[in-house]
Order: C-alpha cells, then sequence, then structure tokens
C-alpha cells in the first residue's frame, strides 16, 4: 500500500519522542478532556494529549501539562468533553452524496469523520482512468483521508455476456499503473459475483493483483447460497456489505468474512442486522454508510448518525464506537497510525459533550484543527475541473423525439403478459413479477391501478441513441416522468414515467444542464438539480446543493411523493449485478441467470 499517511519521517518521529519527554514544546495541548480508549473500552478521565506536527506525542495527566507547553503551544480546553478517534467510514461511494470530494469533505469532516475508503467506481465508469486520477488528485490536498479503492467492475459486468453498452473499461493494466499512486488501498466490491463463481480468470487476475501489492479485497455477495459463499469467499475476497438479514450476516460472519453493517440513505441495514453486535464480540463487524446523500449529511451526519442509531438500538456506546474507529483501522492494518488516540498515531480527534449521543464540538484531523465549536476554522482551497468532465450527456436530440416509449404488442391483443421489475423501496433488491397490462392501438399501456409505470434506459455516454423500455411497479411515483443521470454503474440516463412527453421532456433537460436529476410533470418542469461532474456530482458549496436537493424533496412532498426513495431506487434498477431483475439499455436483464430476457411473455 501506497499512503502518505503510513509513510515514516525520522526527524518528524524524533520531535515526537523529544515532546514525550518534555524536552521539546507541544503544538497543541488538548487538555482536560476524558478520552474514550478504544483498545480496551476504557474511559480515562481527566488526561491531555499532545500533538505535534501531524501526530500524536502522548497521553499526559492533565495536572502536568505546563512540562510541554512553549511560547506558542495552542492549549484547546476541552472542559471535560469526551475525546473519541476521528471515524472511519470503510465504504462509501462519495459520488452518491451529489457532492465533489472538497464539499463531502467539508460536511463528512464537520461530522467527525477523519478517515474514508472511498470506491470511485461511479465516476470512473463515466471518465475511465481520468476519473480516478481526478479522485486521487484531489485525495492528496484535503483534510480528510480520502483512501481509495481500485474499481474491480468497470463494467460491471463481463462485456462478453452482452448485458449492456459499457462507457469504459478498466483494464488490468490500468490498474497496474494507479496500484502505485499514493492513498491506494484496496480492490473495490468485486460485484461480479458470476464470474468468481464460474471460475473467470479475468477477475482472479484482479484478486491476485491486489493480494501481491497487499491491498484489501472488498466484496458485494447478496444472498448467495453456503455453498456459493464458501466459493466466493474462498476466491480470496474478505468483506461484504450487502447483508440484509441477520442470518445471513451470520453466515458470513462465521466464515470470517469483515462483515460491514451499512447504513445508507436507502439502504439501511444496520437495525436488521444489529443483534451481531449487541449478543457477539464480532471481531470483523465494522460500520459503513456505502450511498449517502447530501440531505442526510446535512440533516442527520455521516458516522456518527450510524453510532447515535446503533445506540438507539441498544449497543454500547463505547462499542458502537468501536465499529467506526479502531475495528476499520485493524481491517486497513492502519491501527498503527489512525482509529485510536494514543502515541505515534494520527492526531484525528473528535470532541463531544457526551457519549451517549454523539454530537461533534470540535474536529481535529492530522494534528490540525478544522472545525472549532461547530465553526470551520481551516481555509479549504476550491477545486478546478477540466471542463470535458463536465460535459458528459452525449445524446443527440434529435433522435429523443423518435423514441417510442410504449412498447410495441399485436394490434390484436387487448392486453398482455409482460415481465415487470417489482421494487421494494428502502431495498437494493428486486423482484421477477408477471402483470397482464392493456394494450391500445398496439401499444403496450401503464396501469396506475396496479402502480405499473414506464421505465427505460438511454446510452448517454455517446450519440448512438441506444435505448431500451420496460414496467416498473410499486415505485410509488404519481407524477409524469423523472429522468436522470445517476443509473448504476454505468450511469446512462435512467427514465420512469406515465406518459411520452413528459418523459422526453425530462431527458431533453438533462442534456440542457449536463447531468442531475429533473422531474417533470403535464409539460412543466417541476424541480431539478443540476450535477455536472460527471453527470453525478455538483460543483458548488455544498449548502447550495443541499438546498437545491432538499427543494425537491419538499416539492415532491406535495404531490405524496417520497422522493429519497424512488430517487435511490431508481438509481439501482439499471445494475445487472443485483438479484432479481434488472434493466439496462439492452434490456430488460434476469440477474440470477446472467441474460436478456424479453419484456413481454410469449
Amino acid at each position: 500500500m501506497n499512503t502518505t499517511l503510513t509513510k515514516y519521517d525520522i526527524q518528524d518521529h524524533i520531535l515526537l519522542v523529544k515532546v514525550a519527554k518534555g524536552l521539546e514544546p507541544a503544538d497543541i495541548i488538548l487538555s482536560n478532556i476524558n478520552l474514550v480508549e478504544v483498545n480496551t473500552g476504557s474511559i480515562l478521565e481527566d488526561v491531555a494529549v499532545l500533538i505535534k506536527g501531524k501526530r500524536i506525542a502522548g497521553i499526559v495527566s492533565n495536572k502536568n501539562i505546563e512540562k510541554y507547553r512553549g511560547m506558542y503551544t495552542l492549549i484547546i480546553d476541552g472542559k471535560r468533553t469526551y475525546a473519541i478517534p476521528g471515524f472511519i467510514d470503510l465504504h462509501i461511494h462519495i459520488e452518491s452524496s451529489m457532492l465533489d470530494p472538497l464539499g463531502f469533505a467539508k460536511i463528512a469532516l464537520r461530522h467527525g469523520t477523519t478517515t474514508v475508503v472511498a470506491d470511485p467506481h461511479e465516476v470512473v465508469n463515466v471518465l475511465g482512468l481520468k476519473g480516478f486520477e481526478v479522485f486521487n488528485k484531489v485525495s492528496k490536498i484535503l483534510p480528510l483521508k480520502i483512501l481509495l479503492e481500485i474499481p474491480s467492475c468497470i463494467p460491471p459486468t463481463d462485456p462478453l455476456m452482452k448485458l449492456e453498452t459499457p462507457p469504459n473499461f478498466f483494464t488490468i493494466e490500468e490498474m497496474k499503473y494507479v496500484i502505485n499512486l499514493d492513498n491506494v488501498v484496496g480492490l473495490g466490491e468485486v460485484m461480479d459475483f458470476i464470474s468468481v463463481l464460474e471460475c473467470n480468470e479475468k477477475i482472479y487476475e484482479k484478486i491476485k493483483l491486489a493480494m501481491n501489492y497487499n491491498l484489501i479485497i472488498d466484496g458485494h455477495a447478496p444472498l448467495l447460497s453456503p455453498d456459493e459463499l464458501n466459493a466466493y469467499i474462498a476466491a480470496g475476497i474478505m468483506s461484504d456489505h450487502e447483508s440484509i438479514e441477520l442470518k445471513e450476516a451470520y453466515e458470513k460472519a462465521w466464515r470470517g468474512m469483515y462483515l460491514y453493517i451499512r447504513e445508507g440513505s436507502a439502504w439501511r441495514d444496520l437495525e436488521a442486522l444489529v443483534d451481531i453486535v449487541k449478543n457477539t464480540s464480532c471481531k470483523l463487524c465494522a460500520f459503513v454508510s456505502d450511498d449517502v446523500n447530501v440531505l442526510d449529511l446535512f440533516e442527520r451526519g455521516h458516522m456518527d448518525r450510524i453510532i447515535n442509531k446503533a445506540i438507539e438500538l441498544g449497543v454500547d456506546p463505547i462499542k458502537a464506537i468501536q465499529l467506526s474507529t479502531i475495528n476499520p483501522a485493524i481491517r486497513l492494518h492502519f491501527e498503527d497510525h489512525i482509529g485510536i488516540i494514543a502515541p505515534g498515531r494520527l492526531g484525528d480527534i473528535v470532541l463531544v459533550n457526551r457519549i451517549e449521543k454523539i454530537e461533534p464540538v470540535t474536529v481535529i484531523a492530522n494534528g490540525e484543527p478544522i472545525y472549532f465549536n461547530g465553526v470551520l476554522v481551516k481555509a479549504l482551497n476550491n477545486i478546478e475541473y477540466p471542463s470535458e468532465i463536465l460535459n458528459t450527456v452525449k445524446i443527440d436530440l434529435k433522435l429523443i423525439d423518435s423514441m417510442e416509449i410504449a412498447p410495441k404488442a399485436s394490434e390484436k391483443d387487448n392486453s398482455i403478459k409482460v415481465n415487470v421489475i417489482k421494487v421494494q423501496p428502502g431495498s437494493t433488491i428486486t423482484k421477477h413479477a408477471i402483470e397482464e397490462l392493456y394494450v391500445y392501438s398496439g401499444r403496450i399501456q401503464p396501469d396506475p391501478k396496479k402502480d405499473v409505470m414506464y421505465v427505460g434506459v438511454l446510452y448517454r455516454h455517446s450519440k448512438n441513441g441506444r435505448y431500451s423500455i420496460g414496467f416498473i411497479e410499486n415505485l410509488g411515483f404519481k407524477l409524469g416522468a423523472i429522468a436522470q443521470t445517476i443509473a448504476h454503474d454505468t450511469h446512462n440516463i435512467i427514465f420512469t414515467g406515465w406518459n411520452e412527453s413528459d418523459i422526453k421532456l425530462a431527458i431533453k433537460r438533462l442534456y440542457e444542464i449536463q447531468g442531475g436529476i429533473v422531474v417533470v410533470d403535464r409539460g412543466k418542469i417541476i424541480s431539478e438539480i443540476e450535477l455536472r461532474l460527471a453527470g453525478l456530482m455538483s460543483i458548488e458549496e455544498p449548502e447550495i446543493v443541499y438546498k437545491k436537493y432538499k427543494d425537491i424533496v419538499e416539492k415532491l412532498s406535495n404531490y405524496s411523493v417520497k422522493f429519497k426513495h424512488i430517487f435511490m431506487t431508481l438509481s439501482l434498477i439499471s445494475l445487472p449485478v443485483i438479484p432479481e431483475i434488472r434493466i439496462t439499455d439492452k434490456g430488460l436483464i434476469d440477474v440470477k441467470k446472467g441474460k436478456i430476457i424479453p419484456l413481454i411473455i410469449s
């Protein structure tokens, strides 16, 4: 692993030793605190933390701090608050926040997160190698430590299966190049479980590369049978964040898998899985967010939000803190650097008034105050992005008018049976349903009574005009149409709606704003949010993005629409690696079989 945080500087450590011995003054003394010691689960009362440069020189009695104080030492009086290690998120897609890395860092740090492991496979699917390089460059200039995983499945399925049109490929040669870049720590979630189970050597070459460089290897293995799970882990994939049932979580934990307990914005598994951390010591457990949107970041927090929910569900507060600090640090093999407030470790410290409910007051990252009493005290420079990655919606507007939204059927039929994607808002899993729909003038119609509406995918990475149409059930969307460029993982335009004209208007507006989310009803744009960076992220200040997102939520609530569920649910309908049925630009996909299936049941 090549990371800036693990590099050893002799002179820096000699200074730490001198400060610890009282021979040199500390740069910062964090005094008058109760330290949450996550190694033993203890609380050390009335102590002080000595910081020199980026790292901690020592933990001392609060009564003896004058020994370590110099003329320029900054004294931060903790006022008997609790000092907690900076939080670590082992698995996140920053793109899902709708914020660029800078905007995300500002909000995550405010909530006490000082390290994240980001799998940038969303931006890399859209931009290829350039997307990874952009994230890598940004990771070096922010106080939030953004550790990167190399996307393992770009495209998400083997091109030989021909399930979708991939906009980019991340080749083994490109992986060999980026593996030597700073801050690369892992191989991103191996979603193509079919290739793993069928022993496709292409995916094994990627696992081997990661193993040889001592990277962690993250998995993505929902609803596998015991035999399949044994095989998947035996391939060398040692973690997973896709458990949605307690039995499934135990099956993975019993087999030595590192169990990432996910609590994101739409996919919330903590309540279902909490007993495994309440009732066992679970050495290989940690909390992760996976996908969290800007609204939840602002209103509920990041890792502090997950810790607080765990405490509400009966988890001991210190145990909940351990699942977001020392446990993830051990998974990364970085416990010598992060996840614990102790000598030699980086100065990542969060001050809170109580541990029963985590509400960060002051946040220190890499030995430097970032937020003090809730106020940002460190200047963070803006990031300039090249125009080519801000203009990625490349559809041909002339072709939009010729799209046929209502699928053709025989004019002799009054009704016809079709394969339908049945969703469960709040869950990543879909069900394969069969519905009988009305046919009018040889065109299959949606059915509001059954909550069955059009859904489709339009390739947006060139002007090839490829698209497919299907039907989706149980989405609960009452307006005319919604279209978005967030469509995991190839991020084409995914749209759903009740009529052709509203759907086409939403798509055209996406082109005009070069990515984002557009809601239309009766020929009028109801609300929108512009996401120009790869069609996934905004480059505006996070407060502005939050207000725009909240505006969509509030406007749609007037129409009895739960926008958060619809947006997140829709974003995964085009991902052909999560059971049971999905849709891509090639058509409907039976995920388990890895095959395209027809819309109409003959």
